[in-house]
């Protein structure tokens, strides 16, 4: 150990300039890694050596044996001296300690006994010093076994998003991407692969590694297409630059991670959310392109049709109450929220949210993100807003009895909550919250309807082709109760599209809950006649009038209906 008390006002760049020579003199190291790891450490402002345990060039007993040496510190042994302090009892923060990479091990008469991955970190140490009060006596950590111990202790970091180095956003344009540390096929594979995600409006970015390639696909209207396959060569230092961007640990490569970072592309501003997953034959990621000004936060603006944006209009103004959207993952429940959300905009309102992520953000609107691992669950979250006088409560997701049961409470007790449910339509999530031990008299007093809703792809509108409708497709639409001369479209594909299709559009169906309805509910009674009495039309029928304008074809309504 060595006492750390009395710090230097400045870093000892010697003390690093000497770690690099011995390292280098060691043969741990080469001279062509050290340049590469300076021009990263050029540009992050993080020191060499760290660097070069990221990018996998120095080993982590290496980096502690290096600095060990250097500082006169003994290598912390976790089997030996396990931790033994409550950070919170010498005030000292999870995101502090996971900033520094210190953690707390044990008091000892007149201080404290830490282990640091960077004993040559004074500024770190210096506001542990400042923080605790205490004098603190060091030993190094190798990072794996400090990032070990501060999961025990706290948790895997939260996937909320992550602030680089400098506690700024990483805010550049896509031309600014490719830093000088990670020049060459990587990062421009990476680049191109961006730009073109932009271009062709896809949501999502996959890189998966094969056994002789990496693939590149794009979710493009709800399908995978591939983009392109390059060399296996290219796989690590691809995956390599997405961490350099989302600010993740480049030396984890066995574990999941996932992060966050913004981009300013051509004036617009894109929000990326990045999974990373080890694999058989390397590390995959995945890019969520969350483009702000692509998203219409406007209900009028979703494409619904005009019976069912009354009816979410409605339900928005509603003073209390549950009112439930349910659909398919990726079907645009949390966009539909959020149009809702958005019609709070400039009102007198305290509007509140918990999300799992939160993907926009808004600034009439308090928003939080899940992260189970601390005990922030949807429904620990909702207790607490219970106590912060809201009018308007947003949910990310109803998923399992507890969360039901409060989010029912809220809306029992003056407030409007808005959330999700995975159900197969609208009427089906009344059976749902029974399912989750909500009882009839709750849904009675709490419920004010519901809206489902899928995504179909669009037509593209410069080539699709007018058809003949055939005798399944007749019977359908005269068993919707619609004439069966309509005219029917099929995807041809040009130029100006993907296929035949560009774009999707929603088909949804909604309803109001009325008194009767209530009454039934209330009696357990069936409530699916009430419901159709109220005028729901399936959601069905939204796409099959789709379908009859040229906007879909009838082959995708009736493959996200009914799967």
């Amino acid at each position: 150990m060595a006492d750390v008390t009395r710090l230097e006002s400045d870093p000892s760049q010697r003390q690093r300039a000497a770690l690099l020579e011995n390292l280098l003199e060691a043969g741990l190291v080469d001279a062509s890694a050290v340049a590469r790891a300076e021009l990263v450490a050029g540009r992050t402002g993080q020191p060499v050596e760290q660097v070069l345990n990221q990018l996998g060039a120095l080993a982590d007993d290496d980096l502690a044996a290096a600095y060990a040496q250097i500082s006169g510190c003994e290598i912390w042994q976790p089997d030996r001296l396990a931790p033994a302090v409550d950070p919170a009892s010498i005030g000292v923060s999870e995101d502090f300690l996971r900033r520094a990479r210190i953690l707390p091990l044990r008091r000892v008469p007149g201080g404290l006994v830490c282990a640091a991955c960077d004993p040559l970190d004074n500024e770190a140490l210096s506001g542990l010093v400042f923080a605790t009060g205490q004098a603190v006596s060091l030993f190094v950590a190798r990072p794996l076994d400090w990032r070990r111990a501060i999961e025990t202790l706290f948790g895997q970091a939260a996937s909320s998003p992550i602030d680089a180095p400098d506690e700024r956003r990483l805010e550049r344009e896509i031309d600014q991407v490719a830093d000088g540390a990670l020049e060459g096929g990587g990062a421009r594979l990476v680049a191109a692969a961006f730009e073109a995600a932009l271009a062709a409006g896809a949501s999502d970015i996959h890189f998966e590694p094969r056994r002789h390639d990496l693939a590149v696909r794009l979710r493009i209207d709800g399908r995978m297409v591939e983009h392109m396959v390059v060399s296996a060569d290219l796989a690590a230092s691809a995956v390599s630059r997405i961490k350099v961007i989302a600010n993740l640990n480049l030396g984890e490569r066995r574990l999941p991670q996932d992060g966050r970072t913004s981009f300013v592309v051509g004036g617009k501003a894109v929000d990326v959310r990045v999974a990373t997953s080890p694999s058989v034959f390397g590390e995959s990621a995945v890019l969520r392109v969350l483009d702000r000004t692509a998203v219409p936060l406007d209900l009028n603006a979703l494409g619904l049709t005009g019976e069912v944006t009354q009816i979410l209009n409605k339900a928005a103004r509603t003073p209390h109450g549950l009112f439930l959207i349910t659909g398919p993952t990726g079907s645009g429940k949390t966009t539909t929220l959020y149009a809702m959300l958005q019609s709070f905009a400039g009102s007198a309102k305290k509007v509140l949210s918990i999300e799992d992520p939160v993907e926009y953000h808004f600034e009439h609107v308090t928003q939080t993100q899940v992260a189970a691992h601390l005990g922030l669950t949807f429904a620990a979250a909702l207790r607490s807003f219970l106590r912060q006088d809201p009018d308007v409560i947003l949910v990310g997701e109803i998923r399992d009895p507890e969360t039901a049961a409060v989010a029912v409470q809220a809306a029992m007790t003056g407030h409007l909550v808005l959330a999700s449910i995975h159900a197969n339509d609208a009427m089906a999530v009344l059976p749902r919250l029974r399912d989750m031990g909500v009882e009839p008299y709750q849904l009675a007093a709490a419920f004010r309807g519901a809206a489902a809703q899928r995504l179909v792809r669009r037509l593209c509108r410069h080539c699709r082709e007018e058809i003949p409708l055939d005798a399944a497709c007749a019977s359908i639409l005269a068993a919707a109760g619609m004439a069966s001369n309509q005219t029917m479209y099929r995807a041809v594909g040009c130029s100006s599209c993907s296929g035949g299709y560009r774009g999707r559009l929603p088909i949804a169906e909604a309803f109001i809950a009325d008194e009767a309805m209530l009454r039934a509910m209330a009696k357990s009674a069936e409530t699916v006649d009430q419901a159709r009495s109220l005028g729901l039309l399936p959601m069905l029928f939204d796409g099959l009038s789709k379908a009859t304008a040229g906007l879909t074809t009838f082959e995708e309504v009736t493959a996200a209906v009914h799967g």
